[in-house]
């Protein structure tokens, strides 16, 4: 189990009603952190994974950033993720 810290802006604001938290998850990847949290926020993952090709829809970004690193633009949903990460869904 690791913390990670989330952000949400422009349309996963009104998804989640959150700015930001600390989560704590199992997921090993970006996609897997994407599929816990449209559990807990329903609708999430389509809002950020096409379902046809599976891969990040070309109207979101994600950034990430490893632990007192700058986050940078992720284009893969296979981004491992590690504890104290920053994440950020826009």
């Amino acid at each position: 189990m690791k913390v990670v810290n989330l952000r949400y802006v422009a349309a996963a604001y009104p998804l989640t009603g959150r700015l930001y938290e600390d989560y704590s998850t199992q997921a090993d990847t970006l996609l897997g952190l994407i599929e816990e949290l449209d559990r807990k926020y329903r609708g999430f993952k389509s809002m950020f994974c096409d379902t046809a090709t599976g891969k990040l829809r070309i109207n979101t970004m994600i950034y990430y950033g490893d632990k007192e690193k700058v986050p940078v633009a992720v284009l893969d949903l296979k981004q491992p993720i590690s504890e104290g990460a920053k994440i950020t869904f826009w």
